[in-house]
């Protein structure tokens, strides 16, 4: 067994490369949190047709950026709460099922969160007023079939009720 300071000094620095090389060889990224579905309450979806105001925003594949013609459909329907201070707004974000589950749930959530930050930008609505939801390529918990990969599933919902 070693017993010269120098004999110690290099079982050391044997040991602190060989945990550096242990840590170094660990390249497993760190995974994202994972965003929970957060679907609409059963009763907005299935409200009779005069009881909720509905409004599309609608986004290219893999965006959550919002387009001219989807700042003017937030605008409308900013406006439509400005004159009616009882309206809440549920937003719903959505996908097609193009990517993951986990990836379209966050893109989903990321789509209503740029919509309600467009709704608070125009000055019209307050955020008390405005819920946001979403619920990647699920409907209500089913996913949706691949078939269904078209535009109109890229959007945000808003819901004035």
């Amino acid at each position: 067994m070693p017993t010269s300071p120098g004999a110690i000094a290099r079982v050391a620095v044997l040991f602190g490369f060989s945990l550096l090389a242990g840590c170094a060889s660990n390249t497993t990224p760190p995974m994202a949190a994972a965003v929970p579905y957060n679907p609409p309450p059963v009763a907005l979806t299935t409200a009779p047709a005069n009881e909720v105001v509905w409004y599309h925003v609608n986004f290219a594949t893999g965006s959550s950026t919002i387009d001219a013609e989807g700042r003017e459909v937030v605008d409308r329907a900013a406006g439509l709460m400005s004159t009616s201070p009882m309206l809440l707004a549920t937003v719903v974000g959505r996908t097609d099922p193009v990517g993951t589950d986990a990836e379209n749930m966050r893109l989903s959530r990321n789509r209503a969160l740029a919509v309600r930050r467009a709704l608070l930008a125009t000055g019209k609505v307050t955020a008390k007023r405005i819920e946001t939801r979403w619920t990647g390529m699920r409907r209500q918990g089913d996913l949706v079939p691949p078939d269904m990969a078209d535009a109109s599933s890229r959007a945000a919902d808003i819901g004035l009720h």
